[in-house]
């Protein structure tokens, strides 16, 4: 099984969803009924919540074995979501609708290879938005990790669940990325298995992603340290944006 196709099955205990994601989400979206995507959906823990919510919800991700889990979570709550498999790089191509609101947050868009990759897929988003619809997007701060030479993230541990995720970097000045070494541990009573994987990802700073914003039509937008709606700075964790 692939390293994405295990973590599937622990993503929920890694990453749970998280009060203030959601209300960013919810603000953004205005009021339940509309029609919102969730690009780079993971196991769909925002999806559902939403969902359960009233929202309309479609969700994509890259991998398989998200996309099912997504479905199955749906089944078992009684939701409908429309869930697919689907790169971001071919939103237009295969999501049919218009939403109200679309995110794609936990660091997804990094894993694009270049800055027109991404400009590129903003403009996919901005395209398949309803003409007042809101885009919300969620990076690690690339200008912190570059300007302090950060080598990792800190560990996520669920001792309830027996589950510990390991998250390394590397910054390659000479080509501008970052080497992303993870690795997912897993404790079941006396036995220990261990899943790493190594992807290489775009050190996207805050200017880099105005740049693409604008490239792709969204004439107004508001960078954020976190989804408290904190001023953005260069020190803050997270780069989170609220787009239109």
């Amino acid at each position: 099984m692939s390293f994405y196709g295990e973590i599937s099955k622990y993503y929920d205990y890694i990453f749970p969803v998280g009060e203030n994601q959601l209300n960013f989400i919810k603000d953004c979206a205005g009021s339940p009924g509309g029609r919102i995507l969730d690009v780079a959906c993971g196991s769909g823990g925002y999806s559902i919540e939403l969902a359960k919510a009233g929202y309309l919800m479609t969700a994509v991700d890259i991998e398989d074995g998200m996309v099912e889990k997504v479905k199955t979570k749906a089944a078992e709550n009684g939701l409908s979501i429309n869930a697919f498999k689907c790169d971001m790089r071919e939103l237009e191509e295969k999501v049919r609708e218009r939403f109200n609101a679309i995110f794609c947050i936990g660091n997804s868009l990094v894993h694009l290879a270049n800055l027109k990759e991404i400009a590129d897929a903003l403009t996919q988003m901005k395209h398949i938005l309803a003409d007042d619809g809101c885009l919300v997007l969620q990076t690690v701060n690339y200008d912190r990790i570059i300007k302090f030479n950060l080598d990792g993230l800190p560990t996520i541990t669920n001792d309830e669940f027996g589950v510990e995720f390991v998250r390394k970097y590397k910054f390659k000045k000479e080509s501008n990325t970052i080497d992303f070494n993870t690795t997912l541990i897993i404790k079941k009573g006396d036995s220990k298995a261990e899943y790493n994987n190594s992807v290489e990802l775009l050190p996207l700073r805050s200017s880099e992603l105005a740049w693409a914003l604008k490239e792709a039509g969204f004439t107004t937008f508001d960078f954020y340290g976190d989804f408290k709606y904190s001023n953005y700075t260069e020190d803050s964790p997270s780069l989170v944006v609220k787009a239109r």
